[in-house]
Protein backbone atom coordinates (compact mmCIF):
# COMPACT_ATOMS: atom_id res chain seq x y z
CA UNK A 1 0.00 0.00 0.00
CA UNK A 2 2.65 2.33 1.15
CA UNK A 3 4.32 1.38 -2.77
CA UNK A 4 1.35 2.54 -4.48
CA UNK A 5 0.64 5.91 -2.50
CA UNK A 6 4.57 6.60 -3.03
CA UNK A 7 4.00 6.05 -6.81
CA UNK A 8 0.84 8.06 -6.98
CA UNK A 9 2.76 11.34 -5.29
CA UNK A 10 5.80 10.89 -7.59
CA UNK A 11 3.29 10.74 -10.60
CA UNK A 12 0.90 13.80 -8.75
CA UNK A 13 4.96 15.88 -8.65
CA UNK A 14 5.25 15.66 -12.76
CA UNK A 15 3.47 17.62 -15.06
CA UNK A 16 -0.07 16.25 -15.64
CA UNK A 17 -0.09 15.36 -19.34
CA UNK A 18 -3.89 15.15 -19.17
CA UNK A 19 -6.35 17.70 -17.06
CA UNK A 20 -9.52 15.62 -16.34
CA UNK A 21 -12.28 18.40 -15.49
CA UNK A 22 -15.25 17.10 -12.98
CA UNK A 23 -18.08 19.29 -12.45
CA UNK A 24 -20.01 18.84 -9.37
CA UNK A 25 -23.45 19.49 -7.82
CA UNK A 26 -25.14 16.63 -5.51
CA UNK A 27 -23.54 13.59 -7.01
CA UNK A 28 -23.02 11.61 -3.72
CA UNK A 29 -25.15 8.71 -5.33
CA UNK A 30 -22.81 8.13 -8.54
CA UNK A 31 -19.55 10.49 -7.77
CA UNK A 32 -17.59 7.70 -6.09
CA UNK A 33 -17.98 5.11 -8.69
CA UNK A 34 -17.24 8.41 -11.01
CA UNK A 35 -13.44 8.80 -9.64
CA UNK A 36 -12.89 5.48 -8.85
CA UNK A 37 -12.55 4.99 -12.98
CA UNK A 38 -10.78 7.95 -13.28
CA UNK A 39 -8.12 6.36 -10.34
CA UNK A 40 -7.83 3.48 -12.00
CA UNK A 41 -6.64 4.83 -15.74
CA UNK A 42 -3.74 2.41 -16.99
CA UNK A 43 -2.40 5.70 -18.19
CA UNK A 44 -1.70 7.83 -14.85
CA UNK A 45 0.55 10.51 -15.92
CA UNK A 46 -3.36 12.39 -15.41
CA UNK A 47 -4.38 15.44 -12.76
CA UNK A 48 -8.53 15.27 -11.99
CA UNK A 49 -9.92 19.14 -11.15
CA UNK A 50 -13.41 18.64 -9.20
CA UNK A 51 -15.23 21.56 -8.91
CA UNK A 52 -17.60 21.30 -6.37
CA UNK A 53 -20.25 24.09 -7.33
CA UNK A 54 -21.92 24.44 -3.90
CA UNK A 55 -23.45 20.93 -3.33
CA UNK A 56 -25.73 21.10 -0.49
CA UNK A 57 -25.61 17.05 -0.19
CA UNK A 58 -22.44 15.10 0.39
CA UNK A 59 -20.34 15.31 -2.67
CA UNK A 60 -18.24 17.97 -1.34
CA UNK A 61 -16.70 15.47 1.22
CA UNK A 62 -16.34 12.79 -1.31
CA UNK A 63 -14.07 15.13 -3.40
CA UNK A 64 -12.09 16.21 -0.29
CA UNK A 65 -11.83 12.57 0.30
CA UNK A 66 -10.44 11.75 -3.08
CA UNK A 67 -7.91 14.47 -3.00
CA UNK A 68 -6.64 13.30 0.20
CA UNK A 69 -6.32 9.49 -0.77
CA UNK A 70 -4.49 10.94 -4.11
CA UNK A 71 -2.66 13.80 -4.76
CA UNK A 72 -3.72 13.76 -8.47
CA UNK A 73 -7.07 15.13 -7.22
CA UNK A 74 -7.57 18.28 -6.88
CA UNK A 75 -10.74 19.88 -5.18
CA UNK A 76 -12.01 23.29 -5.75
CA UNK A 77 -15.26 24.20 -3.81
CA UNK A 78 -17.08 27.07 -5.10
CA UNK A 79 -20.58 29.04 -4.76
CA UNK A 80 -23.04 27.10 -6.61
CA UNK A 81 -23.27 28.91 -10.34
CA UNK A 82 -24.11 26.20 -12.57
CA UNK A 83 -22.19 23.60 -15.45
CA UNK A 84 -21.14 26.14 -17.17
CA UNK A 85 -18.84 28.62 -14.97
CA UNK A 86 -17.62 24.86 -12.98
CA UNK A 87 -16.28 23.77 -16.41
CA UNK A 88 -14.91 27.29 -16.68
CA UNK A 89 -13.10 27.01 -13.64
CA UNK A 90 -11.36 23.85 -14.21
CA UNK A 91 -10.06 25.32 -17.86
CA UNK A 92 -8.56 28.24 -15.51
CA UNK A 93 -7.32 25.84 -13.04
CA UNK A 94 -6.01 22.99 -15.65
CA UNK A 95 -2.32 22.37 -16.59
CA UNK A 96 -2.34 19.65 -18.97
CA UNK A 97 -1.60 19.48 -22.29
CA UNK A 98 -4.70 18.23 -23.05
CA UNK A 99 -8.34 18.71 -21.64
CA UNK A 100 -10.72 16.03 -20.80
CA UNK A 101 -14.44 16.68 -19.40
CA UNK A 102 -16.40 14.19 -17.85
CA UNK A 103 -19.84 14.40 -15.88
CA UNK A 104 -19.66 13.60 -12.32
CA UNK A 105 -22.01 10.59 -12.90
CA UNK A 106 -21.26 9.12 -15.75
CA UNK A 107 -17.79 6.33 -16.00
CA UNK A 108 -14.62 5.73 -17.42
CA UNK A 109 -13.35 2.79 -19.22
CA UNK A 110 -10.01 1.67 -17.81
CA UNK A 111 -8.39 2.43 -20.93
CA UNK A 112 -10.08 5.39 -22.08
CA UNK A 113 -7.00 7.91 -21.13
CA UNK A 114 -4.45 5.83 -23.03
CA UNK A 115 -6.29 5.35 -26.45
CA UNK A 116 -7.40 8.74 -26.61
CA UNK A 117 -3.80 9.64 -25.96
CA UNK A 118 -2.60 7.12 -28.56
CA UNK A 119 -4.96 8.59 -31.28
CA UNK A 120 -3.58 12.23 -30.00
CA UNK A 121 0.26 11.15 -30.74
CA UNK A 122 -0.28 9.09 -33.61
CA UNK A 123 -1.94 11.82 -35.98
CA UNK A 124 -1.29 14.86 -34.35
CA UNK A 125 -4.69 15.74 -35.03
CA UNK A 126 -7.09 19.27 -33.27
CA UNK A 127 -9.62 16.82 -31.82
CA UNK A 128 -9.75 12.83 -30.89
CA UNK A 129 -13.06 11.80 -30.39
CA UNK A 130 -14.06 8.18 -29.06
CA UNK A 131 -17.14 5.74 -28.53
CA UNK A 132 -19.64 5.65 -25.73
CA UNK A 133 -22.22 3.86 -23.97
CA UNK A 134 -25.41 5.34 -23.29
CA UNK A 135 -27.10 3.47 -20.12
CA UNK A 136 -29.63 3.72 -17.57
CA UNK A 137 -31.21 0.74 -15.66
CA UNK A 138 -32.44 -1.86 -18.07
CA UNK A 139 -31.04 -0.49 -20.98
CA UNK A 140 -27.81 0.09 -22.41
CA UNK A 141 -26.49 1.10 -26.23
CA UNK A 142 -23.13 1.76 -27.85
CA UNK A 143 -22.08 4.37 -30.36
CA UNK A 144 -19.72 4.43 -32.60
CA UNK A 145 -18.47 6.19 -35.66
CA UNK A 146 -16.24 4.03 -36.85
CA UNK A 147 -15.36 0.03 -36.57
CA UNK A 148 -11.80 0.69 -37.01
CA UNK A 149 -9.57 0.96 -34.07
CA UNK A 150 -8.50 5.02 -35.18
CA UNK A 151 -9.72 6.90 -37.96
CA UNK A 152 -9.14 10.40 -39.72
CA UNK A 153 -11.10 13.24 -40.64
CA UNK A 154 -8.89 14.79 -42.77
CA UNK A 155 -11.21 18.31 -42.84
CA UNK A 156 -13.80 20.30 -40.94
CA UNK A 157 -16.47 18.77 -43.11
CA UNK A 158 -16.16 15.18 -42.23
CA UNK A 159 -17.14 16.31 -38.39
CA UNK A 160 -19.89 18.69 -39.06
CA UNK A 161 -21.54 15.69 -41.08
CA UNK A 162 -21.46 14.44 -37.60
CA UNK A 163 -24.59 16.42 -37.16
CA UNK A 164 -26.34 15.50 -40.07
CA UNK A 165 -27.57 11.50 -38.84
CA UNK A 166 -29.24 10.78 -35.89
CA UNK A 167 -26.87 7.93 -35.58
CA UNK A 168 -24.01 10.58 -34.74
CA UNK A 169 -25.56 13.99 -33.92
CA UNK A 170 -24.53 12.82 -30.45
CA UNK A 171 -20.86 13.31 -30.82
CA UNK A 172 -21.42 16.54 -32.22
CA UNK A 173 -22.78 18.23 -29.56
CA UNK A 174 -21.35 16.22 -25.86
CA UNK A 175 -18.35 17.48 -24.83
CA UNK A 176 -17.59 14.51 -23.16
CA UNK A 177 -15.51 11.62 -24.81
CA UNK A 178 -13.17 14.03 -26.72
CA UNK A 179 -10.10 14.78 -25.97
CA UNK A 180 -8.80 18.58 -26.34
CA UNK A 181 -5.47 20.43 -27.08
CA UNK A 182 -5.46 22.90 -24.24
CA UNK A 183 -3.41 25.47 -26.16
CA UNK A 184 -6.27 25.64 -28.43
CA UNK A 185 -8.68 26.59 -26.02
CA UNK A 186 -6.65 28.86 -24.03
CA UNK A 187 -5.40 30.59 -27.35
CA UNK A 188 -8.66 31.12 -28.85
CA UNK A 189 -10.67 31.98 -25.17
CA UNK A 190 -13.32 29.60 -25.72
CA UNK A 191 -15.40 29.19 -22.55
CA UNK A 192 -19.02 27.71 -21.47
CA UNK A 193 -21.20 30.43 -21.59
CA UNK A 194 -22.77 30.65 -18.21
CA UNK A 195 -25.77 32.07 -19.64
CA UNK A 196 -26.45 28.92 -21.09
CA UNK A 197 -27.63 26.43 -18.41
CA UNK A 198 -28.92 23.38 -21.42
CA UNK A 199 -26.79 22.33 -24.80
CA UNK A 200 -24.30 24.37 -23.48
CA UNK A 201 -22.23 21.38 -24.92
CA UNK A 202 -23.40 21.50 -28.09
CA UNK A 203 -22.22 25.46 -28.30
CA UNK A 204 -19.24 25.28 -26.47
CA UNK A 205 -17.77 22.37 -29.56
CA UNK A 206 -19.42 24.97 -31.96
CA UNK A 207 -17.37 27.89 -30.79
CA UNK A 208 -14.14 25.14 -31.12
CA UNK A 209 -14.88 24.38 -34.87
CA UNK A 210 -13.25 27.21 -36.45
CA UNK A 211 -10.01 26.29 -34.88
CA UNK A 212 -10.49 22.22 -35.93
CA UNK A 213 -8.99 20.56 -39.14
CA UNK A 214 -7.94 17.58 -38.25
CA UNK A 215 -10.00 15.17 -36.10
CA UNK A 216 -8.79 11.71 -35.30
CA UNK A 217 -11.65 9.27 -34.20
CA UNK A 218 -11.22 5.84 -32.13
CA UNK A 219 -13.73 3.22 -32.73
CA UNK A 220 -14.05 1.92 -29.34
CA UNK A 221 -16.43 2.71 -26.31
CA UNK A 222 -14.25 4.68 -24.04
CA UNK A 223 -16.87 6.65 -21.98
CA UNK A 224 -20.00 5.56 -20.17
CA UNK A 225 -22.89 8.05 -20.08
CA UNK A 226 -25.61 8.01 -17.50
CA UNK A 227 -28.96 8.67 -19.14
CA UNK A 228 -30.71 10.10 -16.06
CA UNK A 229 -34.63 9.81 -15.53
CA UNK A 230 -34.66 13.82 -15.92
CA UNK A 231 -33.15 13.55 -19.63
CA UNK A 232 -35.71 11.07 -20.25
CA UNK A 233 -39.42 11.86 -21.33
CA UNK A 234 -40.68 11.79 -17.88
CA UNK A 235 -38.24 14.54 -17.07
CA UNK A 236 -38.99 18.28 -17.69
CA UNK A 237 -37.08 21.06 -17.62
CA UNK A 238 -38.80 24.93 -17.96
CA UNK A 239 -37.37 27.45 -20.62
CA UNK A 240 -35.22 24.61 -22.09
CA UNK A 241 -36.66 24.54 -25.65
CA UNK A 242 -35.49 28.04 -26.32
CA UNK A 243 -31.68 26.35 -25.56
CA UNK A 244 -32.76 23.58 -28.29
CA UNK A 245 -33.19 26.45 -30.93
CA UNK A 246 -30.43 28.33 -30.13
CA UNK A 247 -27.99 24.84 -30.98
CA UNK A 248 -30.44 24.44 -33.84
CA UNK A 249 -29.36 27.71 -34.79
CA UNK A 250 -25.70 27.22 -34.52
CA UNK A 251 -25.30 24.43 -36.13
CA UNK A 252 -27.20 25.56 -39.02
CA UNK A 253 -24.97 28.52 -39.39
CA UNK A 254 -21.83 26.19 -39.20
CA UNK A 255 -23.01 23.88 -42.15
CA UNK A 256 -23.77 27.45 -44.23
CA UNK A 257 -20.10 28.37 -43.37
CA UNK A 258 -18.88 25.99 -44.77
CA UNK A 259 -21.30 25.36 -47.50
CA UNK A 260 -22.95 22.42 -46.45
CA UNK A 261 -26.66 24.39 -47.33
CA UNK A 262 -27.98 21.09 -49.03
CA UNK A 263 -27.71 19.09 -45.67
CA UNK A 264 -29.61 21.80 -43.52
CA UNK A 265 -33.25 19.64 -44.58
CA UNK A 266 -31.07 16.66 -42.21
CA UNK A 267 -30.55 19.02 -39.25
CA UNK A 268 -34.53 19.63 -39.64
CA UNK A 269 -35.33 16.37 -39.50
CA UNK A 270 -33.53 15.75 -36.64
CA UNK A 271 -35.20 18.64 -34.81
CA UNK A 272 -38.13 16.79 -35.77
CA UNK A 273 -37.43 14.13 -33.02
CA UNK A 274 -36.45 17.18 -30.79
CA UNK A 275 -39.64 19.08 -31.12
CA UNK A 276 -41.99 15.66 -30.30
CA UNK A 277 -39.83 15.13 -27.48
CA UNK A 278 -40.24 18.02 -25.93
CA UNK A 279 -43.87 17.91 -26.62
CA UNK A 280 -44.58 14.48 -24.61
CA UNK A 281 -42.05 16.56 -21.70
CA UNK A 282 -44.63 19.15 -21.77
CA UNK A 283 -47.69 17.14 -21.49
CA UNK A 284 -46.13 14.76 -18.78
CA UNK A 285 -45.12 17.20 -16.67
CA UNK A 286 -46.62 18.41 -13.42
CA UNK A 287 -47.37 21.74 -14.36
CA UNK A 288 -51.06 23.18 -15.01
CA UNK A 289 -52.81 23.23 -17.91
CA UNK A 290 -52.08 26.78 -18.73
CA UNK A 291 -48.83 26.26 -18.45
CA UNK A 292 -48.44 23.64 -20.52
CA UNK A 293 -50.68 25.45 -23.42
CA UNK A 294 -48.27 28.75 -22.48
CA UNK A 295 -45.20 26.26 -23.89
CA UNK A 296 -46.88 24.68 -26.67
CA UNK A 297 -47.61 27.94 -27.92
CA UNK A 298 -43.96 28.88 -27.62
CA UNK A 299 -42.85 25.76 -28.97
CA UNK A 300 -45.48 27.17 -32.52
CA UNK A 301 -44.17 30.17 -32.13
CA UNK A 302 -40.55 29.42 -33.65
CA UNK A 303 -40.17 29.57 -37.16
CA UNK A 304 -37.40 26.14 -36.80
CA UNK A 305 -39.99 24.10 -35.16
CA UNK A 306 -42.31 24.85 -37.88
CA UNK A 307 -40.28 23.84 -40.60
CA UNK A 308 -38.93 20.80 -38.67
CA UNK A 309 -42.25 19.86 -39.35
CA UNK A 310 -43.20 20.57 -42.51
CA UNK A 311 -42.19 17.05 -44.01
CA UNK A 312 -43.08 15.43 -40.48
CA UNK A 313 -46.88 16.07 -42.12
CA UNK A 314 -46.14 12.98 -44.10
CA UNK A 315 -45.05 10.95 -41.72
CA UNK A 316 -46.19 7.51 -41.37
CA UNK A 317 -46.28 7.26 -37.33
CA UNK A 318 -48.99 8.24 -36.20
CA UNK A 319 -48.32 10.73 -33.37
CA UNK A 320 -45.50 12.47 -35.08
CA UNK A 321 -47.75 12.87 -37.60
CA UNK A 322 -50.31 14.78 -35.94
CA UNK A 323 -47.82 16.78 -33.94
CA UNK A 324 -46.48 18.26 -37.43
CA UNK A 325 -49.60 19.39 -38.73
CA UNK A 326 -50.81 20.91 -34.96
CA UNK A 327 -47.36 22.68 -35.34
CA UNK A 328 -47.62 23.60 -39.07
CA UNK A 329 -51.07 25.14 -38.64
CA UNK A 330 -49.55 27.27 -35.34
CA UNK A 331 -53.00 26.01 -33.58
CA UNK A 332 -52.27 25.75 -29.65
CA UNK A 333 -55.68 24.05 -29.39
CA UNK A 334 -55.14 21.72 -31.97
CA UNK A 335 -51.36 20.50 -30.17
CA UNK A 336 -52.81 20.53 -26.90
CA UNK A 337 -56.22 18.07 -28.11
CA UNK A 338 -53.22 15.76 -29.34
CA UNK A 339 -50.95 15.24 -26.47
CA UNK A 340 -53.70 14.79 -24.25
CA UNK A 341 -55.23 12.32 -26.40
CA UNK A 342 -51.90 11.17 -26.46
CA UNK A 343 -50.81 10.80 -23.02
CA UNK A 344 -54.28 9.82 -21.71
CA UNK A 345 -53.70 6.52 -24.13
CA UNK A 346 -50.11 5.99 -23.27
CA UNK A 347 -51.13 6.30 -19.30
CA UNK A 348 -54.15 3.57 -20.30
CA UNK A 349 -51.11 1.28 -22.08
CA UNK A 350 -49.02 1.60 -19.07
CA UNK A 351 -51.15 0.69 -16.81
CA UNK A 352 -52.42 -2.44 -18.67
CA UNK A 353 -48.05 -3.25 -19.03
CA UNK A 354 -48.59 -3.24 -15.47
CA UNK A 355 -51.75 -5.38 -14.99
CA UNK A 356 -50.53 -8.22 -17.14
CA UNK A 357 -47.28 -7.65 -15.33
CA UNK A 358 -48.45 -8.92 -12.15
CA UNK A 359 -50.72 -11.47 -13.63
CA UNK A 360 -47.98 -12.90 -15.60
CA UNK A 361 -46.06 -12.96 -11.75
CA UNK A 362 -48.57 -14.84 -10.75
CA UNK A 363 -49.56 -17.55 -12.89
CA UNK A 364 -45.50 -18.01 -13.03
CA UNK A 365 -46.28 -18.83 -9.14
CA UNK A 366 -48.80 -21.43 -10.18
CA UNK A 367 -51.57 -19.48 -8.77
CA UNK A 368 -54.87 -18.07 -10.42
CA UNK A 369 -56.85 -15.52 -9.19
CA UNK A 370 -60.46 -16.93 -7.97
CA UNK A 371 -59.13 -20.21 -7.91
CA UNK A 372 -58.61 -21.36 -4.35
CA UNK A 373 -60.11 -24.85 -4.36
CA UNK A 374 -58.09 -27.81 -4.78
CA UNK A 375 -58.73 -30.04 -8.27
CA UNK A 376 -60.79 -32.85 -8.02
CA UNK A 377 -60.23 -36.12 -9.27
CA UNK A 378 -63.12 -37.46 -10.91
Amino acid sequence: MEQVIAAQEKTAEQTPVISVIVPVYNAEKYLRTCLKSIREQTFTQWEAILVDDGSTDGSGAICDEAEKNDPRFRVIHKENGGVSTARNTGIEAARGEFLIFADADDICRKTYFEKMLDAMRTYEPDLVIGGFDRFRDGFEKEHLITRYSITLMKNIKQFLHLYTEPRTNMFGISVWAKLYRREMIERNHIRFDPEISYEEDGIFIADCVPYIKTVAVVGESLYRYRQMDESLSKGYRKDTFRFLINGLRRRRALLKTYDMEWYLFKLDQIFMIVVKAACMKIEQSDISRKEKRADYRELIGYEESRDACKEARHSKTRLTRWIAKAVCSRSVNRLDLVMRLWHTADSAVHLLNRMRGKLGKLLHRGKRPNDTEEPRNN
